[in-house]
């Protein structure tokens, strides 16, 4: 008798069409295999940033930041605004305290150890990459994206690389470096987790059939979105992004069950702007800003929101250029803000982005017409969408004094890689149901772009190995920023041995041939800033500094005058007079010049050790010691406390 032939169901005979070279595949298939491997690339480019110091805002925002140095400070934040710190800052801490809180846990555990700071940044980054892949996984199992009639390939069998394809992008991108090796930018993977945690814990929401699981994954994503409200503030877009998904992703008719569904979370967009509410008077006390931005909420500048606006088209496709091509990235950009609408730098971009907008929702429109690449048109428009929801809290019309920071793309390329790859598997298949991107070429060229982008991520981690490294390159790429040439100035300055002491008397003492060339370009970058900003007083007020260590007194002088005049507050610059007079021998001086710096901030400590050692050399031992035990109190240094037991030894034995 003639033996049966067994029927095979169509993906088995799909199976049987693909070529040998498929099989060699199935290991790359497992999810454990995916995750292992994001996270040894993921390591892999963050290696060498665990040591990099902190630079620029790290140095108010947390190690001179007394909010995160005491937990009191959550428990009731309203004693924040009595710190002598920016009120941005006081603004921020309110505004995120789920964030700031996870640096006090920090500092709690290992001080100002910079090492821990940055372990937990690329823990963050390394958990959002997977959380991309989790999305993406869930995604291609909602009902939208299941095979429609005469397919023969789900798409979560057929598309099963894409997840992993984002998740390596995410993690490896260069322009990623600033969210991650920026320490006080733990801001941008800390919403990011929240913000895809909560998607995910949604979709999980609506595909999960037991109840009891339903309604833990509903309120789990609830949760992560009330968490990400309180770590930034571009967390306002999650109710959006839910509302889209569900949308999208989960067809059929808009029922009041739907409905009720959304509404909580959509309820939870009134919290950023409830708080902004409440910030209003305390938040700007005696400063002639207003609290009207995202991320820097003080808008000193004045900038329009019109004009912010209009600088923002040509931001997003530099963004845009960023995430296709990373090349020539900066800290800081000298990116002009745009004043007139017909100008082509504001026209091009708006056409550029109009357009893009456009396509997105031509795909989402056409996503519902059933036929086989329904599902990657569904996956595309989402993810243009993603994009500039995501982006629309910074690059919009709220006016933020940095219009640029390559930071704020950290959570739209989310919806730029799945776009991309969504676009790439859409390709003409080589068999049926075999994605032409799963083919050697296509492997083989995907490897060549991740080991691309991981070698350009791990060397532009190099640059912030050290601050002079990060601020020699964004000088030579914004030669016109003041605040460049200023922060390497400082930068330099901090590397000379003069720069770390108390004692005037130490700080003059001669350099070395290399350290005197250091100063001399501190010097110089110093000349620089208050060329190219004429009003700035630290300006002028560090170039004073510089000068008096290279003991060039008259023009040091003349440098803290003018500063003086521009920011007569400042305490810092009177404290400079004050080391300057010394310098020169007039005491009488100096000892008047700390005093107006402690009446104008009592709660810095410096002001107090200049005094203590200046009553030191006046043979005046009680107040010496009074001076070294309120400076102590101020900011406490190991330094300081044989110091303080030696003069109360001398003070009390008499």
């Amino acid at each position: 008798m003639k033996k049966r032939r067994k029927l095979l169901k169509p993906e088995q005979q799909a199976a049987q069409q693909a070529p040998p070279e498929a099989e060699e595949l199935n290991l790359w298939r497992d999810p454990l295999v995916h995750i292992l491997l994001v996270l040894a690339v993921g390591f892999a480019v963050y290696s060498n940033i665990i040591s990099a110091p902190f630079v620029f805002d790290d140095l108010p925002c947390l190690v001179n930041n007394p909010a995160i140095k005491d937990f009191s400070f959550f428990a009731d934040p309203k004693q924040v605004f009595a710190l002598p710190i920016n009120p941005d800052l006081k603004n921020n801490f309110v505004l995120r305290p789920v964030a700031y809180f996870t640096f006090a846990l920090n500092h709690a555990l290992h001080g100002l150890d910079v090492r821990g700071y940055h372990i937990v940044n690329l823990l963050l980054h390394l958990a959002d990459a997977l959380l991309v892949y989790l999305v993406l996984w869930l995604t291609l199992k909602t009902p939208a994206l299941q095979p429609e009639r005469g397919e023969t390939v789900p798409p979560g069998e057929k598309y099963f690389y894409l997840p992993f394809l984002a998740s390596l992008l995410f993690v490896c991108h260069p322009l990623q470096t600033q969210s991650v090796t920026y320490v006080v930018q733990r801001f941008v993977p800390l919403v990011a987790f929240f913000y895809l945690g909560s998607v995910a814990l949604y979709a999980a929401a609506r595909l999960t059939e037991a109840k009891g699981a339903r309604l833990v994954c509903y309120l789990g994503s609830l949760l992560a979105c009330v968490l990400a409200m309180k770590s930034k503030e571009n967390a306002f877009t999650l109710p959006a992004v839910i509302v889209l998904y569900e949308f999208v992703f989960f067809r059929g008719a808009v029922t009041l069950q739907r409905l009720a569904r959304l509404v909580p979370f959509l309820l939870t967009m009134a919290i950023i702007p409830l708080k902004l509410a409440s910030l209003s008077s305390p938040a700007v006390g005696g400063q002639e800003g207003t609290v009207s931005g995202a991320v820097n909420l003080v808008n000193f500048n004045h900038t329009s929101p019109w004009e912010y606006l209009m600088t923002q088209f040509g931001v997003i496709l530099t963004y845009l250029r960023l995430l296709i091509l990373p090349v020539n990235q900066n800290f800081d950009y000298q990116y002009p803000l745009q004043t007139v609408f017909l100008a082509p730098a504001v026209v091009l971009p708006l056409i550029l982005l109009l357009s893009l907008a456009a396509a997105g929702t031509w795909l989402l429109a056409t996503s519902r017409r059933g036929d086989e690449r329904a599902a990657l048109r569904a996956l595309a428009g989402f993810g243009v969408w993603w994009f500039f929801i995501t982006l629309s809290v910074e690059s919009s019309v709220v006016p933020i004094d940095d219009v640029i920071f390559e930071h704020r793309a950290y959570l739209p390329s989310v919806g730029f890689f799945i776009a991309l790859l969504a676009a790439a598997f859409s390709l003409p298949e080589r068999f049926i149901g075999t994605p032409r991107c799963t083919s050697r070429p296509a492997v083989a060229a995907l490897a060549l772009l991740v080991l691309a982008s991981s070698a350009a991520c791990y060397q532009r981690n190099e640059v912030w190995t050290t601050q002079v490294a990060l601020w020699r390159d964004t000088v030579q790429k914004s030669p016109g920023k003041a605040r460049a040439h200023f922060s390497l100035g400082l930068a330099l300055a901090n590397t000379l041995p003069a720069w770390h002491t108390d004692d005037i008397n130490v700080m003059l003492q001669p350099m070395d041939s290399a350290q005197n060339q250091v100063l001399a370009e501190a010097v110089r970058e110093f000349r620089a800033s208050t060329k190219l900003d004429p009003k700035s007083a630290p300006g002028y007020g560090f170039l004073g500094a510089a000068l008096m260590v290279q003991r060039n007194f008259e023009e040091a002088a003349a440098a803290l005058a003018t500063a003086v005049a521009l920011e007569p507050k400042d305490a810092r610059n009177r404290a400079f007079l004050g080391q300057l007079s010394e310098a020169r021998g007039d005491l009488a001086a100096a000892r008047l010049h700390y005093q107006q710096a402690l009446s104008l901030s009592p709660q810095e400590p410096y002001p107090h050790l200049f005094l203590a050692l200046l009553s030191l050399r006046q043979g005046m031992h009680a107040e010496a010691l009074q001076e070294y035990e309120i400076a102590n109190q101020l900011a406490p240094r190991p330094d300081l406390g044989p110091k303080i037991s030696q003069l109360r030894f001398m003070v009390e034995g008499r």
